[in-house]
This record gives structure tokens, sequence and C-alpha cells, in this order.
């Protein structure tokens, strides 16, 4: 059965998108499963048990039970430390879908609004030039005027209507693009359409870009890095092996000058300490300088990073004072400069001073300024936004 659309503001629709969205829920099972990997680094190789049976001693029948294990102890603390690392650099991982998620919903829930005001604005323009299409219609049928004034008014009238379409479109899109970040099922509508300037961001520098979890993710991969290259460093060590064996004497034996029989029971016991050491160790000695290499690169590619955003965060608090700037001038010049247009042209129009054309152009004029300060507000937003993302805020 259909559903009511779900009511939500921008708030809601944060909340929302985080909770369900499935890019996040997958990136926090992938760090459930680093986090149960940690216990992993204690992977040491199979106990190597064993059996020996004939003629071990002498001619009779003997046999030799042994048990050994080995391991190379230089290794666990590396392989633990690379998986702890590893933990981390999921969790992070966690943060820049969390981080994507919040821009992408903030970016769409901008845009929606600002093709919904555009569409206010349009409408009403809409409503005059119908008007005005009747007008030229009726001036026409009485000769007063040319079939020009006519298809003008026409052209425009269509016109207007065509752009209140691709807005609803737009408007469309951008719904869609919002249920599937919020893995939202029903439709939906905006309860809050109040579309304002953000408020003015203050106090950023260049230093806050550390915040960002890609630029954290950046670091943390030079952090793995170097686990990595520690835990190939330790495969040059050499593994430490433990045995211990009991086996069987059968027949006489001389214990302290006395002879003793010895049936075919296990008794005699020892072990046996050994390494193993890489005798043979190019490709181990070549895995771990192209470890090396690998965390010189992941550093290279941090730093990088880091420059990038801070470049990028300069750029758009540059852009900022410019929107800023702008939608000032709108609301403090422009669009008061708008209603007096109309608030004149509508009182001249119907004393009789100025005919239907000259209203209608000057309705459009300040429409035009309408829309021109609704694409500043809209940009000033879309900046805010961006800094906020490459802060973390």
């Amino acid at each position: 059965n259909a559903q009511e659309p779900q009511k939500l503001d921008l708030k809601q629709a944060l909340e929302m998108g985080l909770k369900n969205n499935q890019s996040i829920l997958a990136s926090e099972l992938d760090t459930k499963m680093q986090t149960q990997l940690q216990k992993t680094a204690f992977d040491i190789p199979k106990t190597e048990i064993t059996g020996v049976f004939g003629q071990i001693n002498s001619q009779a029948q003997d046999k030799n039970f042994g048990i050994s294990q080995s391991f190379n102890p230089f290794q666990i603390s590396a392989k633990r430390n690379l998986l702890k690392e590893n933990s981390n650099m999921s969790n992070t991982k966690l943060l820049v879908s969390k981080q994507e998620i919040s821009y992408s919903i903030k970016q769409a829930w901008n845009a929606l609004l600002y093709y919904e005001k555009q569409n206010t604005v349009l409408e009403k323009q809409n409503v005059i030039m119908q008007k005005f299409v009747k007008s030229a219609n009726l001036k026409f049928q009485t000769g007063e005027t040319n079939t020009l004034e006519k298809t003008i008014a026409l052209a425009k009238q269509q016109e207007l209507e065509q752009k209140i379409k691709q807005n609803k479109t737009k408007i469309a899109i951008e719904k869609s693009k919002l249920k599937v970040v919020l893995d939202l099922k029903n439709d939906f509508f905006v309860s809050d359409t109040t579309f304002v300037a953000f408020p003015v961001v203050n106090n950023i520098d260049t230093t806050m870009v550390k915040q960002n979890p890609i630029v954290q993710l950046a670091n943390q991969q030079v952090q793995v890095a170097q686990a990595n290259h520690k835990v190939e460093k330790s495969a040059l060590f050499p593994d430490i092996s433990l045995g211990y064996f009991i086996q069987s004497i059968t027949g006489y034996q001389d214990v302290n000058g006395t002879p003793t029989y010895y049936n075919n029971s296990p008794q005699f016991q020892g072990f046996s300490v050994g390494l193993a050491v890489p005798l043979f160790a190019g490709s181990n000695i070549a895995k771990a300088k192209a470890a090396k290499t690998n965390m010189e690169r992941e550093q290279k590619n941090a730093d990088y990073v880091t420059q990038q955003f801070k470049s990028y965060l300069e750029q758009q608090l540059e852009q900022l004072e410019t929107y800023q700037s702008l939608v000032q001038y709108y609301k403090v010049t422009a669009l008061p400069n708008a209603n007096l247009i109309i608030k004149n042209a509508t009182k001249s129009y119907q004393n009789g001073d100025i005919s239907y054309v000259e209203y209608v152009q000057s309705i459009e004029t300040a429409s035009e300024i309408q829309l021109n300060y609704n694409d500043a507000i809209y940009n000033f937003n879309q900046t805010v936004i961006t800094i906020q993302y490459s802060i973390n805020q």
C-alpha cells in the first residue's frame, strides 16, 4: 500500500543518512572485521607431532614420539602492531564515509531548497505573463496591435513554463539522490523550506584541514606502511623451534656398571632447541626494501593530500568572501530596488501611466534580480558546505 510522504528537515535527513546509508553500514562491518582480526596476531605455525617406529637403536623394534613447535617471536609484536594500525585505518575510513554522506546530503538539500525557491519566483512571474498573453490576444483581436506583441508574449510565457518544468525535474533528481543516500523507500517532502544564507564561517585557517578524515586517512596509511615494513623486516630474524621426545630402548643397558634390561616401553626423554636461519634471504630482503619504498610513497601522498586540502580551503575562503559580498549587495541594495520596481510598476500600470508591455518588462527585471539573489545564496551556501567538509565540521 502507498504510504504518506515523510516530513524531513535537514537535521533529520543527516541523522537518517548516518544511520541507514549502506556505504556507512558496510564501513562499520569492515571496522568490526578489522577489530576481530586483531586477535590473529599470535599466529604461530601448526604444532608438529611425529612418531618413529623400527630399528632405531638396535635390531630390536623401538619407537620414538616427538612434539615440536616453531615460531618467530620477533614477528608477533610486529604483526600485532600492523593489525592495530589496520583497525585504526578502518575506523578512519568509517569517518570518511560519514563525512562524504553528510556532505552529499547537505549539498543536495541546499540544491533542493534553491530550485524550489526559484520556482516560487518564476511561478509568480508566470501568473503575470499569463495575463500578458491574454491582454495581447485581446488587443490583437480588436486590432489594437499586430501579431508581433501577441507572439512575443506567448513566447516569453512558454519559456517561463519550461524553466519551471526544468526546475521541477531538478527537484525530482535531488530527491532521488537523497532517497538513495538515506536508504529511503518512500517519498518525502521538506518540512522546512526556508532558503537563507548560512551563518558566516569565522576563525578558520588552513591548519584545520588536519581534522578532515581524508587527511587523517592519508596519514594513517603511512602508519600502516611503517607497521608493514617492520613485519617484513622481522621475517629476516631466525625462527626458534622447541621440541620434546620420548622413546623406547629394548635390551640391556649399562647403568652405573650394572646391566639393566629395558623392555619396549617409552621411557627415555629429551628435548631439542633449534634456530631456522634465513640463509637465502634475498626474497625477504627485497620485500623489506619494497615495504620501505611504499612507506616513503605513502608519506609523499599524505603530504600531497594535506597540501591539496590547504590550497582548496584557501580558494574556498576567498570564494566565500566574494559570495558573501554579493549576497550582501542583493540583500541591502538590489532586492529593495526590485521590490520598489514591482511596487511602482504596479501602481503606474493601475493608474494608466505605463502600458502592459512596460509593466511586464519591469516585473521581468525585478524577477531577474530575485533569481540572481537566490543564485548568490545557493553559491554562498555551497561554499560554506564545502568549507565545513574540508575541516570536518
